[in-house]
């Protein structure tokens, strides 16, 4: 080669830029963002882990009534028509949370049933998409719902039922159309809570599509006799759980206190199904898939706005979404990169997790003092109750966890309480005879704290507690001691 053809020759960089296209640029992006959503999440759900406490006080409620149900209480206790523990979740909430509990009854032990859950709906999705699309495909929906799942974090993996669902989702999505899969996946998911049935439209409506509509209702006719076999087992009654529904969910209405956030979330999530599905030659079957999913995302508008809830109730249709995404085959550079849009809004979700999570690393040790106190009362150990702050509240649920755990039955939960006063119920009323009669001999409450003037905080709403039980509290009970940070209190008259 002369040294004019040397020179004439295009530089190393053009030749390597000309076999790097915008493609797969845009490829590269998607893996990177796939890359960080997983490391992201694998972060904040090993520090969950690690975390002695919760993060959500139903997640203590919901652990303690899994635990007294295995130890002889019933589910759905309801007294003078009004339910003592478990409210409007179905029995599969709890039950799934005994298996870790049954093996070692502690904080972390709790957490493994759902962090199972989320790690299993991840394998499951993946495993389907490589199957069906192989692995360059299989970037965009994998990141899609890596992306939606650390949106809605801590809610994928918390204790609660929000995991579980969105496995059985999962699983029905990577179940292949089958009926039988699809119905047993439904009939769970409808057991944890009873709106669930709307994640399963799109694959009910796709298996009617494909196979006809008598293989969409033998898949229904499965999921009703699923759903229904918890309430064989002693304790759970059929009957008091519709009762406690009806009273949740017919007695609450939506408002508008998270609209602007719900709304976000919601277009974070339809947008990446809506372009590709709006682009020409996208077979009439996937087209449909995709409306019906997007259509169920906007029903879930409507548990969305409860007070109290919020967006993660889109959260167990994650698997639905990045199927359609799958099927509609994404082009273009906006398409493409829509997913960015739960990632963005993800961030600062990750940021107040992680601070939360740093927050709240010393509060397994105040619950211990707080257990260690009602355990050192002569007799009978005394009750956890609540001071007139959210944080002490939330220790106070947590310290009743541990107690409970211990073997210390629970008596009053103020989770239920709140749930009841947006249906109009006062649920403290009925506890004044175990103070006027001091069936709770003692009390360990926050210290420097007003005793049970904690306020609803689902919404601007009145104490949770009423004026006649706090002074029925006060006229019944002394200060004793107590401890650094919580005051043991005792019943006049007790033994």
């Amino acid at each position: 080669m002369s040294v004019l053809s040397h020179f004439a020759a295009p530089p190393r960089w053009q030749l390597l830029a000309r076999g790097w296209s915008w493609s797969r640029a845009r490829e590269a992006t998607v893996l990177f963002g796939l890359a960080l959503a997983a490391f992201a999440l694998a972060l904040e759900a090993a520090r969950y882990l690690a975390l002695g406490a919760f993060l959500d006080h139903i997640e203590s409620s919901v652990v303690i009534d899994a635990w007294q149900f295995a130890h002889g209480q019933p589910l759905y206790d309801i007294q003078r028509g009004l339910p003592r523990f478990a409210t409007y979740y179905g029995p599969l909430a709890y039950l799934v949370e005994l298996p870790p509990l049954l093996v070692s009854a502690t904080v972390a032990a709790s957490k493994l049933a759902p962090l199972f859950a989320l790690a299993a709906s991840i394998a499951l999705m993946a495993a389907h998409f490589l199957r069906r699309s192989g692995l360059t495909a299989a970037l965009h929906p994998m990141f899609f719902l890596l992306g939606g799942l650390l949106l809605f974090s801590p809610m994928s993996f918390w204790a609660r039922p929000d995991p579980f669902e969105l496995l059985a989702v999962a699983a029905a999505v990577a179940g292949g159309g089958s009926p039988l899969v699809v119905g047993v996946c439904l009939g769970l998911a409808v057991n944890l809570k009873a709106h669930a049935f709307f994640y399963f439209t799109p694959i009910l409506l796709d298996i009617a599509l494909g196979r006809g509509w008598r293989r969409a209702a033998l898949a229904a006719a499965v999921g009703i006799g699923v759903f229904l076999v918890p309430f064989l087992a002693p304790g759970i009654s059929l009957r008091d759980y519709i009762a406690v529904l009806a009273q949740q969910v017919g007695g609450r209405a939506p408002n508008l206190s998270q609209l602007g956030w719900v709304a976000l979330c919601f277009i974070a999530l339809a947008l990446p199904v809506l372009l590709p599905m709006l682009a020409r030659g996208r077979p009439r079957r996937d087209r449909l898939y995709a409306a019906a999913a997007l259509a169920a995302l906007a029903a879930l508008l409507y548990p969305a706005t409860f007070p109290g809830a919020g967006p993660y109730h889109f959260l167990p249709l994650l698997p639905v979404l990045a199927e359609a995404r799958r099927r509609l085959r994404p082009e273009g550079i906006g398409a493409q990169l829509a997913p960015f849009l739960p990632m963005l809004l993800a961030a600062p979700v990750v940021q107040y997790n992680l601070a939360e999570i740093k927050e709240r690393a010393g509060w397994a040790a105040l619950a211990d003092e707080a257990v260690a106190l009602a355990q050192s009362r002569p007799g009978a150990p005394a009750q956890i109750g609540y001071g007139d702050s959210r944080r002490g509240y939330e220790l106070a649920q947590l310290g009743r966890t541990k107690l409970s755990l211990a073997g210390v039955p629970a008596k009053i939960d103020a989770q239920v309480l709140m749930e009841l006063q947006q249906i109009g119920a006062d649920g403290s009323e009925r506890w004044l005879r175990y103070l006027a009669e001091c069936r709770v001999g003692g009390w360990v409450l926050p210290k420097d704290e007003a005793p049970f003037a904690l306020r609803n905080f689902y919404y601007d709403g009145p104490a949770v507690f009423d004026a006649a039980f706090r002074e029925a509290f006060l006229g019944r009970y002394r200060s004793v001691g107590g401890s650094a940070h919580f005051t043991l209190w005792e019943c006049r008259g007790a033994e």
